[in-house]
C-alpha cells in the first residue's frame, strides 16, 4: 500500500498562481496566511512544485512567497509577463501547463488548509486513487460548495466509487482541485490566449459546461480546503464596493462576527451565481 501511495505522489505535480497588487493590501495578509497553512502539504513527495507570480507589480507575489518562509519548498518559481484579461484564468493555466506530471494538485493562493495533516493526506490520496483508477474523471473539486450558495457549482448525482465526492450540478471548480493532465487539452492555453478579451467565461466553466458532468467531481462533505470569509471581499479579480468592505470590517470590529459572516456569505453567493 505504501508503494502505491508513493507512486501516486510521484505522478503528481503541485501548482499555484498568485497576483499581489500591494504587499500592504489586506489581500496580501490573506494570501500569506493561506500559503503558510500549506507547509505540511508542501513537504509531500510531489514530482514537482510550481509557483507562478502572475505579473504582480514589483514582483510582489514572489516577495510574499519569500516572506511566508515557504519559497524553499518550490522547485520552480516563475514570473508571468504576458498580460491578459483578469477573468481569463490565464495565469492559472500557465502554472498548470508548466507541470509535467500525469496529475496536478492546484490551490488558489487564498485557499487555506485546516484540520489535521492526516485529514488532508486522506482526501488527496482518495482523489488521486480515483484519477488513477477511473480514466473518465478529468477533474475533482476538493472544496465543498454548499448547494444553496454555490448554484451550479454544488454537488448533485452521487459518484459510485466514493462517499466523499459526487458529480457537480454543472460546473467544475478549480480553486482547490486535482486534475488529470488531459483536461488541459479540452480548452487549451493557446485557445484562451487567442480569445483575449472575447473569452466567453472562465476556464473551469468552459471545460465543464455540459449536460453530462460524469467527468467531474465535487466534495459533498466538508474538507480541509476552505477560503477565509475575508477572501471574498479581497479577490484579485473581484472586488466589492468600498462601502461594503467598510460595513464588513465594522461588523467584525463591533464583535458581530455572525453578522459579518452572513454578509460575506452574501458576497460569496453573488460571485458564484453571477
Amino acid at each position: 500500500m505504501q508503494n502505491i501511495r508513493n507512486d501516486l505522489w510521484q505522478k503528481t505535480s503541485f501548482s499555484t498562481c498568485s497576483y499581489i497588487k500591494s504587499l500592504r493590501d489586506h489581500r496580501a495578509f490573506i494570501v500569506c496566511r493561506a500559503i503558510q497553512s500549506w507547509a505540511k502539504v508542501l513537504e509531500l513527495p510531489f514530482a514537482e512544485k510550481i509557483f507562478l507570480d502572475d505579473s504582480s507589480p514589483d514582483l510582489n507575489g514572489m516577495k510574499l512567497l519569500q516572506s511566508s518562509n515557504q519559497i524553499n519548498h518550490f522547485d520552480c518559481v516563475r514570473y508571468n509577463t504576458m498580460s491578459h484579461p483578469p477573468h481569463s484564468n490565464f495565469g492559472i493555466l500557465i502554472s498548470l501547463n508548466l507541470c509535467k506530471s500525469d496529475y496536478i494538485l492546484h490551490l488558489d493562493d487564498d485557499i487555506q488548509i485546516v484540520g489535521t495533516h492526516q485529514d488532508c493526506i486522506d482526501i488527496l490520496e482518495h482523489g488521486l486513487t480515483i484519477l488513477n483508477e477511473d480514466k473518465n474523471i478529468l477533474g475533482i473539486n476538493l472544496m465543498h460548495v454548499d448547494r444553496s450558495a454555490g448554484g451550479q457549482w454544488g454537488p448533485s448525482k452521487d459518484y459510485f466509487a466514493s462517499d466523499i465526492f459526487s458529480h457537480p450540478i454543472q460546473y467544475f471548480g478549480n480553486s482547490a482541485c486535482l486534475i488529470r493532465r488531459e483536461l488541459l487539452e479540452v480548452v487549451s492555453l493557446k485557445t484562451i490566449f487567442n480569445w483575449g478579451k472575447e473569452q466567453p467565461t472562465n476556464w473551469e466553466e468552459l471545460v465543464s459546461t455540459s449536460d453530462d458532468t460524469s467527468s467531474f467531481l465535487v466534495a459533498k462533505v466538508g474538507t480541509p480546503f476552505t477560503v477565509d470569509n475575508d477572501a471574498w471581499l479581497f479577490k484579485s479579480t473581484f472586488r466589492v464596493s468600498t462601502l461594503e468592505t467598510y460595513k464588513y470590517f465594522l461588523l467584525k470590529k463591533l464583535g458581530l462576527g455572525t453578522l459579518a459572516s452572513q454578509f460575506s456569505k452574501k458576497i460569496k453567493e453573488r460571485e458564484y451565481n453571477s
